[in-house]
């Protein structure tokens, strides 16, 4: 007898439990997607937002803020969240009515979080969705919902993260949002007018200026790698109040032209560049950022720094011998290939190590700008001549060391050129090491 009172009290609470099932998937709950949205205005007891969709995308609209002020782009994989969660995290009870607890103390006037949703179609309806306190068990949360407003229905506790998000959560914080690959033009200016300016043509990226530049084409892979990084850097923190004045003019612009725009997209940097946090604006947030400076430092580029830094050009293929000569301490070394490696000429000891230094050669790339002529305290170091077969020299290249350089450059001078490139100075010392401790002759 008792075993059959027990299954008529379980199948009642089951049938109960299905009962409510049924009537809150009866439209007593949220339950649209991102596409059919307008908005979803968000209340907390510290702040009020609106995720708002535009002609351009999502964009966070601040409560209280000025009538002109410009909205911040939202994240709309994060919207797009949260109104899954609403919907996915619909409550599966309802509160007895006949428990007597007194609805004035549920938390709805003074909610935790109050969502507001509108859709686009006139056909659904708009949802107020309000969170209030914990049961007293603390393991649900008093819900309530506009679509059913004369029922309280228990939410579980645990999933109230997801809607207590501050605004600048939803933030996009991209500096800009294009497509690299889009890019029709890139300019960058500094305060005393353009640095660099460079323009599509098929895959390829050519400079206008500067003028001894004017012509160069660009590799894919250095403008590649800038435009990458200047359409996926993200702000530290961004202004959505007009309290800050910029200084009158920034120290750098970047201007980017996109396919039938009429006008570029723009990022400014203001000074100092040399702070903790750099101020900064652009058009996609007019209201402005401040940006790391080490980000900061990545986008302001040099023109040689677009351009491929390679300063060697050999036929590694032809290189059959190389002599090394350390000019202070008047040393000579020379090596031949064989057929099993590189050897010492003069006594036949294996020479490991080459090949790799014949193609961190090639990979060499210079630091900084190049100049014409070095002055004191510059001193030459060592001299690396590669040889053919028959001994001619292939290409010749000259180090000098100068204290006025980082601690890791050196200069390095290629053949007859008239030009000086800063080079890592890694290279000088691999060279280096090759030469015995003993004195050798020269020859």
């Amino acid at each position: 007898m008792l075993l059959l009172i027990a299954l008529l009290v379980a199948f009642g609470v089951g049938y109960f439990l299905y009962q409510q099932e049924q009537r809150l998937a009866l439209g007593v709950w949220p339950d649209l997607s991102i596409d059919a949205v307008q908005s979803l205005e968000v209340a907390t007891p510290k702040e009020r937002y609106t995720l708002l969709r535009e002609t351009g995308g999502w964009v966070v609209r601040m409560d209280g803020g000025e009538a002109d002020a410009v909205p911040v782009p939202a994240d709309t994989a994060r919207v797009e969240a949260l109104l899954a969660s609403i919907v996915q995290n619909r409550p599966r009870q309802t509160l007895d009515p006949s428990s007597g607890v007194d609805v004035s103390q549920l938390g709805f006037d003074a909610p935790t979080v109050q969502m507001l949703i509108k859709p686009i179609s006139s056909d659904d309806r708009p949802a107020r969705v309000t969170l209030g306190h914990e049961t007293p068990t603390g393991a649900a949360l008093y819900a309530h919902s506009s679509l059913a407003p004369e029922v309280v229905f228990l939410m579980d506790a645990s999933v109230l993260h997801h809607f207590v998000k501050p605004a600048d959560y939803y933030f996009d914080a991209r500096l800009l949002d294009v497509r690299g690959e889009d890019v029709q033009r890139l300019t960058l200016y500094s305060a005393h007018g353009v640095q660099w300016d460079m323009e599509r043509k098929d895959d390829l990226f050519t400079f206008t200026e500067p003028t001894n530049l004017k012509g160069t084409t660009l590799t894919a892979s250095e403008v590649r790698l800038y435009l990458h990084n200047l359409t996926a850097i993200t702000a530290d923190v961004i202004l959505t109040k007009p309290d800050r004045q910029a200084p009158t003019k920034p120290a750098c612009v970047i201007e980017m032209l996109m396919p039938k725009a009429s006008a570029p997209l723009r990022l400014e940097l203001f000074p100092p560049l040399d702070g903790d946090q750099v101020y900064g604006r652009s058009s996609r947030h007019p209201g402005g950022f401040l940006l790391d400076k080490d980000k900061a430092k990545s986008l302001i580029r040099q023109a040689y720094d677009m351009q491929w830094r390679g300063v060697v050009n050999f036929d590694s293929t032809k290189v059959e011998g190389a002599r090394i000569f350390a000019v202070m301490s008047n040393q000579t070394l020379a090596v031949d290939k064989s057929p099993t490696g590189w050897e010492d000429r003069d006594n036949g000891r294996k020479m490991s190590g080459i090949d790799m230094t014949l193609w961190r050669l090639k990979e060499l790339r210079f630091e900084a700008e190049p100049v014409t002529r070095l002055a004191y305290p510059a001193a030459q170091r060592l001299v690396l001549d590669l040889l053919s077969k028959d001994g001619k020299v292939l290409s010749s290249f000259t180090f000098y060391s100068d204290p006025r350089l980082p601690a890791d450059q050196c200069w390095l001078k290629v053949g007859s050129e008239e030009m000086f490139y800063p080079v890592s100075s890694q290279l000088l010392e691999d060279v280096q090491g090759y030469l015995p401790a003993r004195q050798l002759k020269t020859p």
